[in-house]
Formats: C-alpha cells, sequence, structure tokens
C-alpha cells in the first residue's frame, strides 16, 4: 500500500478554535456527503471492483473509504490505489465545518464520524461550494465589510468620504448608488453601498485607517483586502465555484483569517460569538 504523504494543516488544532465565528452554526454533518464503502473483501474481486469503479465514476466519487470502519483506509478511484486514513482526518459529526475545511488544506477529504454509523459522512472540496457551505462561510466577509464600513463612518463625515471616495475611486459607483438611494427617501450613510473594493481603496489612502486595521504600508493592505475580495466574491455568486482548484482551500482559509484579523481590528466582532437567542 502506497504511503501517503504529510502535510501541517493551515491551522493547528488549537489555532482553528479562535477563528469559529458562530460555534452553533455550520456542523461537519451538514457538510458532508453521503459515503460510498468498499468492502475490503471486495478488493481481490476484478469482476466486482470493475463494476464499482464504473459506479463510483458514473456518482462522481473519487475516494471510498473501507470496510470494516477499522481498518482506516479508502480506496482511490483514480489511481486505483489504497492508502492509509489519517488520525487527523477524522472530526465529529457535530462540530463545527471550520474544522472540517482546515482538514481540506492538507488531505482530500474529512471523515464526520456519527454514533449510527450509517449516518457518517465525507467532506471534500467539492462540498464547500455548496449553498450550505456559503452560507456559512459569508459571515466572516459580511463582518469584515460591516466593521471596516463603522470605522471609515467614524474618521470622515458623508461630505468628506464623498471627496475621498471621487479621489480614490473615480469609475466607481458607490456614490451614485447612494444618491439615487437618497433621492428615494432612503436613509443611509454611503459607506453602505460601496464593496470591499471600494472600501479598499479608501482605507489605503488614510494613514491613520491602516495603523487600525494594523497594515503596515498600502502593498500590504491591498493584498489582504484582494485576497478577502476573491474569496468574498465566490462565496456571494450562486453562479461561481469557491473551490476550483487545490490551492483554493488553503486560500480560501487564509481569506477567512485574514477577514477575521481585519474585523477585529476595526473593533468589529471577533470570532468566537455565538448567535444572539
Amino acid at each position: 500500500m502506497p504511503d501517503q504523504p504529510v502535510f501541517n494543516m493551515y491551522w493547528s488544532k488549537e489555532e482553528v478554535e479562535d477563528y469559529i465565528r458562530y460555534p452553533s452554526e455550520g456542523s461537519a454533518e451538514e457538510l458532508g456527503s453521503p459515503i460510498y464503502f468498499i468492502g475490503q473483501n471486495e478488493l481481490e474481486q476484478d469482476e466486482v471492483m470493475e463494476d464499482l469503479v464504473n459506479d463510483l465514476e458514473e456518482k462522481g466519487y473519487d475516494y471510498a473509504p473501507l470496510r470494516p470502519y477499522n481498518s482506516r483506509e479508502y480506496y482511490e478511484v483514480e489511481t486505483g490505489e489504497v492508502h492509509s486514513i489519517d488520525e487527523d482526518q477524522y472530526v465529529r459529526y457535530n462540530q463545527i465545518m471550520l474544522y472540517s475545511i482546515n482538514i481540506l488544506t492538507s488531505y482530500p477529504f474529512a471523515l464526520a464520524t456519527h454514533p449510527d454509523r450509517d449516518s457518517w459522512r465525507i467532506v471534500t472540496p467539492a462540498d464547500l461550494n455548496t449553498r450550505t457551505a456559503k452560507e456559512f462561510l459569508f459571515t466572516y466577509y459580511a463582518e469584515t465589510a460591516k466593521a471596516v464600513s463603522d470605522l471609515i463612518k467614524e474618521e470622515y463625515s458623508i461630505n468628506q468620504l464623498q471627496e475621498v471616495y471621487e479621489d480614490v475611486r473615480p469609475r466607481g459607483g458607490a456614490i451614485s448608488r447612494w444618491s439615487d438611494a437618497v433621492d428615494e427617501n432612503v436613509n443611509l450613510h454611503p459607506v453602505e453601498f460601496m464593496s470591499i473594493a471600494d472600501l479598499k481603496e479608501v482605507v489605503r489612502e488614510n494613514e491613520d485607517l491602516l495603523d487600525e486595521l494594523g497594515f503596515p504600508s498600502k502593498t500590504q493592505c491591498k493584498k489582504a483586502f484582494d485576497t478577502v475580495e476573491k474569496y468574498r466574491n465566490k462565496v456571494m455568486h450562486g453562479n461561481r465555484s469557491v473551490i476550483s482548484s487545490e490551492e483554493d482551500v488553503e486560500g480560501l482559509v487564509e481569506s477567512l483569517e485574514i477577514a477575521s484579523d481585519i474585523a477585529v481590528n476595526a473593533g468589529g466582532d471577533g470570532p468566537g460569538l455565538d448567535i444572539p437567542p
């Protein structure tokens, strides 16, 4: 049996806890998909395996854990090889899905265990493209935008912000959208109409805001906001895949980390809060 490469996950288990935003929202069980199991005794039966592999491919499965469960092995459809399942790939069914996402930064899948073994689930990068995953991920980016917006409100009056915005975003449409809303008696601050890209440019042109958010330079600010914006846009649009390559999983986790850090530095709600009753 070929050895499985071992890599470090993006976060340690302890670090994952630091970035859990809503502990009661989004479990591994909700994120995962049903498992297609293969019996160990079936591996030596060529005709049976041929039928099983055809079925796996038709149904879009890349990996099939082996029974009995304590074998801790899986069959890889593409290569036809059997690999061991690392202890770190297992999560409890009711653990927050962030643990599963972190596992995917290093392993091809996570296994969500359950007292009822028929209720076990497998979590793969493809599951991060589901509506369930996107709803969970959205909370990180929403809090970042809110916290930065509130910080900008404290820094600028409405008139000042209009001038700054027109200077840093001459082709942006946020002020026009705000003006149209004001004409319709919608009493909102113009920052409410700004995108992540808009907020980034406003922050980059103000040394106090850069310091507040912990950015030593405009370049670092741009890089951080661009990473957040990239995955925020993927999450927000139903017709876009959040994950389309192996690198995207680590990029997604990095964006969640950056989004959380920006929100905290801006004075917003940090991870660790639960949903208010």
